[in-house]
């Protein structure tokens, strides 16, 4: 998700430079970007907050489970999720994984 936010994020700022030699009026064009920035942040965050709702209502509801094999399912998908978010995070440094052509 991160990258296809960043890749409409280029092409955004991308089209924006290409209309800013052609614009007269820099200010209008400005105003627009801003919104339609806002509007694509939004949209790729409210994406992110659905996946991460549904993830914890996946595990919550495997957890409360009566079914002892989905409890243990729910146990280990926890612990390999969290065994592969600090190897990224080992691997990646402080500041997250790193895209390419940066650092």
């Amino acid at each position: 998700m991160a990258e296809d936010f960043r890749s409409d994020v280029r092409a955004l700022l991308q089209q924006m430079l290409a209309e800013a030699k052609t614009t007269p009026n820099g200010d209008v064009m400005l105003e627009v970007y801003v919104e339609e920035f806002v509007r694509l942040h939004g949209d790729y965050a409210h994406q992110m907050l659905n996946e991460v709702f549904n993830d914890a209502r996946t595990r919550i509801d495997a957890r409360l489970s009566p079914d002892p094999i989905r409890q243990t399912i729910a146990t280990v998908q926890t612990t390999v999720q969290d065994i592969w978010k600090t190897l990224t995070q080992t691997i990646s440094g402080p500041g997250g994984p790193t895209s390419p052509g940066q650092g």
